[in-house]
C-alpha cells in the first residue's frame, strides 16, 4: 500500500537535495572555469556540460537507463503534443533573429551548445529521474499522477532559486513561476509518450529562442529595478505564459482517459488560443518606464596589440599622496624674483558604512560624500603626469565610476575637491570579476583594465571604454 501523504514528505526532501545538487555542481564547476580563459557564456557552457555528464553517470549507476530508450510514442509524434510550445519558440526565433543588432557566429554556437545542454541535463535530471520516482512511488490513478507531475515540476522551478546571485529576487520569482509551469507541460508529454528526447528537443529550442533575443542583452545590457508599472508587465506576461502552458500541458492529460471530454478538450483549446495570441502582443510599448528599465552598455570595440601586459594589483590604501612645487612672483611689482615652495597634498578615498564614498583633504578639512552607491572597489592608477581613480560600484551589474587628474591640477583648496567630486565619468558595464590595469612594451602609461564575470574584458583609453575583441 502507498502512504499518499508521504509525498509531502518525498516532495521536500528531494527539494533540499536538487537545490543542494544545483550548488555542488555550481561550485565544482566554478573551480574548473577558473583555471583558464574561456569564450563568452564558456563558464555557463562548461557547467551544464558537467552537470549533464554527473546526471547521466548517477542514471546509470542507479540503473535507469530505460529512460534513454523507453518510447511510447515516436520523436515527431511526441513533439506534436508540445505544438503550442513548439509554434511559440519558432515564431520568437525568427522575431530574435531578425532582431540582432550585431551577429556573432561564435556567441551563436555558444548559445545553441549551452541550450542544448541546459535541456539534456534538466530533463534527464526532473523528468527522466524525479517525476519518474514520484509516479512509481505514488501515483495509481489520474489524479495522483497529475499530482506528481506538478510536485516534481515544483521541484524543477524552485531549483531556480540559485540565480539569485545573478539577478534580482523580482527576475528570480518569475523564472521560477515560468519554470513551473514549462516544467508541468514537458512532464505531461513526458508521461504520455515515455519519450525524453521530444521534451529535451522542446526546452533546448524554447531557451534557444529566447537565448537569441538576449543574446545582446545579456553581454551588452542589463535590467535596472523595475518600476511598479513594469514590475506588473513583466508580471502579466509571464502569467499569460504560464497559463499558455499549463493549459497545453491539460490538453495532453486530457487524452490519460479512455473517454476524453470534448467540450473540456474545446475550452482548453480555446484558451491555448486566446493566450497564445496575448503571449505576442508587445505590452512593452504602452508602458514609456520600460525603455528605462533596459539600460545598454556604451563601448566600442578595439583588438590588443601583441606586446602588452596584464596586472592585478591589490591596494591596502586608497589616497593620493602628491608634493606639487608651486611658484609664485614677490609681491614687489618692481622685482621678477620668483619664490619657489613645495605643498604637500593628500587626498583620500574611504569606503562608508552604508556603501558610498567619502573624499576627503585633512589639511583643510574639507570632506564630501560622493554620489555613488554599493561601492564595491576602489583603484588608483599613478602615472607620471596624473592620477587614474577607478571606483567600482554595484549597480545593476557593474559601474565603473573614473577620473584622470593631472598633478599639476592639484590643488587645497576648495574649489578643486569640489571639481575633483564632481569629475567623475560614468560606464556601464556587465558584472566584473577582477579589475586591473594593461601597459604596453616601451609605454609606462596604465590603462584600467577590467575582466567580466564571463571573461569579456575592457580597456580604457584616453576617457573611452572599449571591449577587447
Amino acid at each position: 500500500m502507498k502512504n499518499e501523504k508521504n509525498i509531502y514528505k518525498f516532495f521536500v526532501k528531494m527539494l533540499l537535495i536538487f537545490v543542494g545538487l544545483d550548488l555542488l555542481m555550481m561550485c565544482v564547476t566554478e573551480l574548473l572555469a577558473s583555471s583558464s580563459l574561456f569564450a563568452k557564456y564558456g563558464t555557463d557552457v562548461i557547467y551544464e556540460i558537467f552537470y549533464a555528464l554527473s546526471i547521466l553517470v548517477v542514471m546509470l549507476l542507479f540503473h535507469n537507463s530505460y529512460v534513454f530508450t523507453e518510447k511510447k510514442k515516436k520523436f515527431w509524434n511526441s513533439i506534436y503534443l508540445g505544438l503550442p510550445m513548439l509554434a511559440y519558440s519558432i515564431i520568437t526565433f525568427i522575431v530574435n533573429l531578425f532582431n540582432q543588432g550585431s551577429f556573432s557566429i561564435s556567441n551563436c554556437i555558444n548559445v545553441f551548445v549551452l541550450c542544448l545542454f541546459v535541456g539534456i541535463a534538466e530533463e534527464f535530471l526532473c523528468r527522466g529521474w524525479l517525476q519518474n520516482e514520484f509516479i512509481e512511488r505514488f501515483s495509481n490513478d489520474r489524479n495522483s499522477v497529475i499530482k506528481s507531475i506538478i510536485l516534481s515540476s515544483l521541484v524543477f522551478g524552485v531549483m531556480h532559486i540559485i540565480n539569485l546571485s545573478e539577478q534580482t529576487v523580482f527576475e528570480t520569482i518569475l523564472q521560477i513561476i515560468n519554470a513551473v509551469s514549462v516544467g508541468v507541460l514537458l512532464g505531461s508529454i513526458y508521461y504520455k509518450t515515455k519519450n525524453i528526447w521530444s521534451v529535451i528537443f522542446l526546452h533546448a529550442f524554447y531557451d534557444f529562442a529566447i537565448f537569441l533575443g538576449e543574446m545582446n542583452l545579456i553581454k551588452d545590457c542589463t535590467y535596472a529595478t523595475p518600476s511598479l508599472s513594469v514590475g506588473i508587465l513583466e508580471f502579466t506576461s509571464i502569467i499569460i505564459l504560464s497559463v499558455l502552458w499549463i493549459m497545453s500541458a491539460l490538453k495532453v492529460l486530457n487524452g490519460i482517459k479512455e473517454r476524453t471530454s470534448k467540450k473540456k478538450d474545446t475550452i482548453y483549446t480555446s484558451i491555448i488560443v486566446l493566450t497564445f495570441i496575448l503571449a505576442f502582443i508587445p505590452f512593452e510599448r504602452i508602458v514609456p518606464e520600460y525603455d528605462d528599465y533596459v539600460i545598454c552598455y556604451d563601448y566600442n570595440e578595439t583588438e590588443m596589440l601583441k606586446n602588452y601586459e596584464i596586472h592585478f594589483p591589490h591596494y591596502q590604501e586608497h589616497f593620493i599622496d602628491s608634493t606639487i612645487k608651486v611658484s609664485r612672483f614677490d609681491d614687489d611689482v618692481n622685482s621678477l624674483h620668483e619664490i619657489k615652495s613645495e605643498e604637500n597634498i593628500k587626498i583620500s578615498f574611504n569606503k562608508n558604512w552604508d556603501g558610498t564614498i567619502i573624499i576627503e583633504n585633512e589639511l583643510i578639512n574639507y570632506k564630501n560624500k560622493l554620489d555613488i552607491k554599493e561601492v564595491k572597489n576602489i583603484e588608483i592608477l599613478e602615472n607620471d603626469d596624473y592620477y587614474l581613480i577607478i571606483i567600482e560600484s554595484e549597480e545593476n551589474e557593474a559601474t565603473i565610476y573614473y577620473s584622470k587628474i593631472n598633478k599639476c591640477d592639484l590643488r587645497n583648496s576648495k574649489d578643486f575637491m569640489d571639481y575633483l567630486s564632481n569629475s567623475f565619468k560614468k560606464y556601464d558595464l556587465p558584472e566584473l570579476s577582477k579589475i586591473g590595469y594593461v601597459t604596453f612594451l616601451n609605454n609606462s602609461l596604465k590603462h584600467p583594465y577590467f575582466v567580466s564575470s564571463n571573461n569579456d574584458a575592457f580597456i580604457i583609453i584616453n576617457d573611452s571604454l572599449y571591449l577587447i575583441k
